[in-house]
């Protein structure tokens, strides 16, 4: 079937494209997930709408609230980005780990988010920072906090009309530490596990934890934060004992598949030690620099 590729000059041109085709058009980002599905037949789309021209959805401004970042910025932008080193610090990390120089060069955080590939390294983190999606669709927008945003296995909430514009992160709490940590066969391939946490300490008792957040990905069809996990670390003094049980209860929030790769057990083991580690490794940074830059 022929696909025809349409060019869109502005936002309101893309989201007319997208209102009139639908379900039969799909956005093309960086285009190195979805080319790769079209080669394979996965998907055969009529249509592919290209958000390369699009400037609205690039960009990244910093807000009274925090931190806007167009869809349309490369993993490369967000490495090399001061506002995101000064601010997240954890973002770039795991843009850098984000496969091979050229995937980095031209995927973008839009299309890494959107394709919801089981195992990509930029969810985690952005579920850590309680990141929302910015959805447009010609009428009217809205906003969908992600861990709401993915519905399922390479699923989300965006709608057949919808283009995602642009996703929004806190400021991080004052002294905040962010950690991302990738376990994969080879640095270049997914995450078999990606574990991120965001760690506010208390700062009225030195060690303790005033805030937690942990971000998974690889160990469930969907990214997922480790809500039960974050409960029992408020309030906890962060040492090695209570990073360990972190670890373990952390690995009974997951639904982890199995695949050539890795088993479910497996999957869940590494959910135990790689949410121990980054949780320690958080707490060394605060220890060691007062304030961890997140």
């Amino acid at each position: 079937m022929e696909c025809k590729l349409i060019r869109p000059a502005d936002l309101d041109q893309a989201l007319a494209a997208r209102e009139e085709y639908t379900d039969d058009g799909l956005p093309i980002a960086g285009g190195q997930s979805l080319l790769v599905m079209m080669r394979n037949r996965l998907v055969s789309p009529g249509a592919l709408i290209d958000l390369e021209p699009v400037e609205a959805l690039r960009g990244i401004e910093v807000q009274s609230t925090g931190i806007s970042i167009g869809a349309m910025n490369t993993c490369r932008q967000l490495i090399a980005s001061p506002v995101l080193r000064e601010e997240v610090g954890v973002l770039p990390a795991a843009a850098r780990q984000v496969s091979s120089t050229a995937v980095r060069n031209l995927g973008t955080i839009g299309g890494n988010v959107c394709h919801n590939e089981p195992g990509a390294d930029l969810p985690p983190v952005l579920l850590a920072l309680n990141g929302q999606a910015v959805l447009r669709r010609r009428t009217h927008g809205r906003e969908v906090p992600l861990d709401a945003f993915f519905t399922g296995y390479f699923e989300t909430a965006l709608e057949p009309d919808e283009i995602l514009c642009r996703i929004d992160i806190e400021h991080p709490p004052a002294n905040a530490a962010g950690v991302y940590l990738k376990h994969a066969i080879s640095p270049e391939d997914l995450a078999i596990v990606g574990i991120a946490v965001v760690v506010v300490p208390d700062a009225q008792r030195p060690g303790a934890v005033a805030e937690a957040r942990i971000g998974i990905g690889g160990a469930a069809p969907v990214p997922l934060r480790a809500t039960r996990t974050e409960a029992a670390l408020k309030g906890a003094v962060l040492d090695e004992k209570t990073a360990r049980a972190a670890g373990e209860m952390a690995s009974t929030e997951v639904d982890p598949g199995s695949d050539p790769h890795a088993s479910a057990g497996y999957r869940r083991r590494m959910v135990t030690v790689f949410v121990r580690r980054a949780l320690m490794q958080a707490a060394g940074r605060i220890e060691e620099n007062g304030h961890g830059a997140a």
